[in-house]
């Protein structure tokens, strides 16, 4: 799997994510369908590490990689399972888009790294502006849209942490495979918790549109996602690593649409246009501006050796 490959999966995983959590949460209790996703996702995982890397497992000395991968599963998905039975798949989507401002800003204080640029402070602003006219309009709406955005914003933090402190860490050393199965053992005691206290019925075990929504999540989702997703993070630089969650909305919107039959209003496609621009402004321009200074510095180089031979000639 290289870069490029593994960065495709990350996108296609992660807009197709939230529509099958809100799937799976029909039928489930939200913290039921994370626990038996995560369960399952677990004993999958510890089959492909017992028929690739044979008695290896799980290794002492990469305890931290696998609590700090955790953080993105417990606390984090419970939040995130709990949001989508107050907003659309497509907000959690778009408001997972601000995990760049803010892996941005945590990197300034764990990275000691400023990535941001006039040009990708410009694109996030805008980027913004675009969430904050989507998340007003659905607070002016009134109900409880506001828990599920602030669980949302909650679990893009502890996400964009749990992303930044892996980065700082160095886990090139680490099979994605044996972080992924590390981040889901350290993660099951606190989803199993969380799932006691909760108290939530468990509804008989049948074949439906949610059970196969688990089983995805589990194994597309879980498996390949993560095995992906932390390949991505050591090979891939940091910016474009941030850049995941502005491609993603648009794509997890029409899903939402075309297949749970879910309702953009013009608000939203407003603010999604706005962040489509703003990832445009984020990643494009900064390349452009780029090329332009190295290609007047080649033809400030041709012009000079020109003048050179010009002069020499005239000698």
């Amino acid at each position: 799997m290289g870069p490029p490959l593994a960065y495709l999966i990350v996108i296609a995983v992660w807009a197709t994510t939230p529509l099958a959590i809100k799937i799976s949460s029909d039928y489930y209790a939200p913290t039921t369908a994370a626990v038996m996703r995560f369960a399952l996702a677990s004993l999958i995982a510890c089959g492909l590490v017992a028929l690739f890397h044979g008695d290896s497992g799980l290794k002492r000395r990469h305890w931290k990689a696998y609590a700090i991968a955790s953080l993105g599963i417990f606390p984090n998905m419970p939040m995130v399972y709990s949001a989508t039975a107050y907003i659309s798949s497509g907000l959690v989507s778009v408001l997972l888009a601000t995990a760049p401002f803010v892996m941005g800003l945590l990197s300034i204080f764990i990275l000691k790294k400023n990535p941001f640029t006039p040009l990708r402070v410009l694109g996030l602003c805008i980027a913004l502006v675009g969430l904050v006219v989507i998340v007003g309009k659905q607070i002016s709406l009134g109900g409880n849209a506001w828990i599920g955005v602030l669980l949302m914003l909650a679990s893009t933090l502890m996400f964009s942490l749990s992303n930044v402190l892996l980065k700082h860490l160095d886990t090139s050393d680490i099979d994605p495979l044996e972080q992924s199965l590390g981040a889901m053992v350290f993660a099951l005691p606190g989803l199993l918790a969380c799932f006691a206290l909760s108290a939530q019925p468990v509804p008989p075990l049948v074949v439906n549109a949610s059970t196969w929504a688990v089983v995805y999540l589990a194994s597309v989702g879980s498996i390949l996602g993560f095995m992906a997703f932390y390949y991505v993070l050591r090979t891939v630089p940091f910016e474009l690593v941030g850049l995941v969650p502005l491609i993603t909305p648009v794509m997890a919107m029409a899903l939402g649409v075309w297949i749970a039959g879910e309702v953009v209003s013009e608000s939203l496609k407003l603010g999604s246009l706005l962040i489509l621009l703003g990832l445009a402004v984020y990643e494009l321009l900064p390349a452009l501006a780029q090329k332009l200074r190295a290609r007047s510095v080649v033809v400030s180089a041709g012009a000079g050796c020109c003048l050179l031979y010009t002069s020499d000639a005239a000698d």
